[in-house]
């Protein structure tokens, strides 16, 4: 059985949908606690206060399962960050630090100039890694652009209060 618990940070993005319950719900970046031993930091999570429910991202949800499978079902005390696994949560918490009180609209804009501008630098990475030959280098960013390519905003803000 897979054991995952989640806490709040004081980091909380001013990016809201609407939660089932008919609340709002607010996107934070969550620290997911893995067998009470490996705490996940900076995971994307949409939660809503007033019926406790959260869920995670949903272009980050297929990594963050990776993540978890990779660390088996008796891992070591560790501390590891999402940023690092995954693009899209990583330019999250950059944009955050960056700009903690920005409105949705606001970091709709940062996130997508954010997105387009590692894209270029993924690219220029790729390219070097084709020029050098080296497959680990290109299969890794390839990874990392796929985690980029297919994000847009809308798909998972739509219903954005």
């Amino acid at each position: 059985m897979i054991s995952i618990q989640e806490y709040r940070t004081n980091e909380v993005m001013a990016v809201r949908k609407t939660c089932r319950c008919g609340h709002v719900m607010e996107l934070e970046l969550r620290t997911v606690v893995y067998a009470k031993k490996v705490e996940i930091r900076n995971v994307p999570v949409f939660a809503c206060t007033d019926c406790v429910s959260y869920e995670v991202l949903q272009p980050v949800k297929p990594d963050l399962k990776e993540c978890i499978s990779t660390l088996g079902e008796q891992p070591v005390k560790q501390d590891v960050s999402f940023g690092e696994r995954n693009e899209l949560a990583d330019l999250f918490h950059e944009q955050l630090l960056a700009w903690p009180d920005a409105p949705d609209h606001e970091m709709e804009h940062r996130m997508q100039r954010a997105v387009e501008e590692r894209i270029n630098l993924l690219l220029d990475i790729m390219g070097y890694a084709q020029k050098s030959n080296d497959v680990e280098w290109i299969e890794t960013t390839q990874r990392r652009l796929g985690q980029l390519s297919g994000f847009v905003w809308q798909a998972h803000f739509s219903n954005a209060v």
